[in-house]
């Protein structure tokens, strides 16, 4: 036997077999790398179709805002066209080929809302909302490709019974002078009088609403006769809307939904500021940066700009602290919450909107010394003593004026 060491031949099939990897590999090389374009492809559209997506709830989110400065109007948006505020709707300014949106709008009304809203479920029907939260459902499309979005939105409101609200569980009230106004009579911001909008606001309130018979009499007695002459507002019974007959006890505003009310607009302060230690925050001229920034801390908000600033005081069982101190000339509008402490308001002074003042051991004191007007309504609210204040210096000319038109603007904040 001999070993065949003869080779000749081999060549052509090896070059073969190399041949045809080499062929699979491309082949696996060309699919790949054309799913991969199909990926890259389906990624940017179902990308593009979340934003539309979520463009759809902007959209759909602004058509709340304006709604809610009309009477029912959200349940005008849920009874329209059940609930469908759009259909395949292209985004503004742009082609239906860039996308387009669906959203509709229903109430949380159904079995298990509760665990999407974290609230209660309505109580109310598919169209009638009683707790001012419903649900929006948007879809997006682009290029095929389609993404669904859902959010919860929340409308937290508070009712206004007077120009000067005192539901806590007590207040001592102080007026010297008579150069103050406080009124229930709905004024304009540019001070003309008002008419009220129907379904929101009232063409007028009570001067000063109180939570029961004892703070009523406690106030009507702090006020002299001709200073009673100086609060105004719906009457009470029969006969004229001033003095004792506009100062009433309100059982509809309670410390329990202003605390609601507080917990729900906190987390979304546009200022947030502590006070403690003692030491009070102090500001003078409020709002003269606005006009050059409205982001600049100093600006308190506008007309066209409302915010809403949250103040924290210390809890003071002594009652001498002032959480916050504003002098000098200050303008802001939208919604001022100071918790636990006393709020100092001296020389020039200009609020639209909401001012709140709730918690343990609080007050409200026009210190006088210039033009102070708050446009809105005023709401002292002691949660922890019987010993709130409000106090009027006759050194200025203090104003609480209940004004819808400012009431609305606070209302129509996103």
């Amino acid at each position: 036997m001999r070993s065949i060491k003869a080779q000749r031949g081999v060549a052509f099939p090896m070059a073969l077999f190399a041949l045809v990897m080499l062929t699979g590999l491309l082949l696996v090389f060309v699919t790949t790398g054309g799913m991969e374009t199909s990926v890259a492809a389906n990624l940017d559209g179902v990308t593009r179709a979340r934003y539309v997506a979520e463009s759809g709830l902007e959209w759909a989110f602004d058509q709340l805002v304006a709604a809610a400065a009309v009477a029912n109007g959200w349940d005008n948006l849920l009874a329209a066209n059940g609930g469908a505020m759009a259909t395949n709707m292209a985004l503004p300014a742009l082609a239906p080929t860039f996308g387009t949106f669906s959203v509709t709008v229903r109430n949380d009304n159904l079995p298990n809302d509760n665990q999407l809203t974290g609230q209660p479920v309505d109580t109310g029907g598919p169209t009638d909302d009683t707790n001012q939260v419903v649900i929006l459902t948007s879809f997006g499309t682009y290029n095929g490709a389609t993404r669904q979005l859902q959010q919860v939105v929340s409308h937290p409101d508070l009712n206004m019974p007077g120009g000067l609200n005192l539901p806590g569980l007590g207040t001592n009230t102080s007026f010297s002078g008579n150069a103050f106004t406080i009124t229930g009579n709905d004024t304009n911001l540019d001070g003309s009088a008002g008419a009220g909008t129907p379904g929101l606001c009232a063409p007028a309130v009570w001067g000063i609403g109180v939570r029961d018979i004892p703070i009523e009499n406690t106030v009507q007695g702090s006020l002299s006769n001709s200073q009673k002459d100086n609060v105004t507002g719906k009457p009470q019974n029969a006969g004229p809307g001033w003095g004792d007959n506009t100062i009433t006890p309100e059982p509809s505003l309670t410390p329990a939904q202003i605390a609601k009310f507080v917990n729900a607009v906190r987390p979304y302060a546009d200022i947030s500021l502590q006070a403690g230690g003692g030491n009070q925050l102090s500001y003078q001229n409020l709002g003269d940066t606005c006009a050059a920034s409205l982001s600049d801390p100093n600006c308190w908000g506008t007309t066209s700009n409302p915010k809403i600033v949250y103040v924290k005081g210390t809890v003071d069982p002594a009652q001498a602290f002032y959480a916050m101190s504003i002098s000098g000339t200050s303008t802001g509008a939208g919604i001022l919450i100071v918790e636990d402490g006393d709020l100092n308001v001296t020389g020039n002074f200009r609020w639209e909107g909401l001012i709140i003042v709730t918690g343990q051991y609080v007050g409200l004191r026009y210190g006088g010394g210039g033009n102070q007007t708050i446009y809105g309504g005023v709401i002292v609210d002691e949660t922890a003593s019987v010993n709130s204040e409000v106090e009027v210096d006759s050194m200025g000319n203090a104003k609480v004026l209940y004004s819808c038109e400012a009431i609305n603007n606070v209302r129509n904040m996103r």
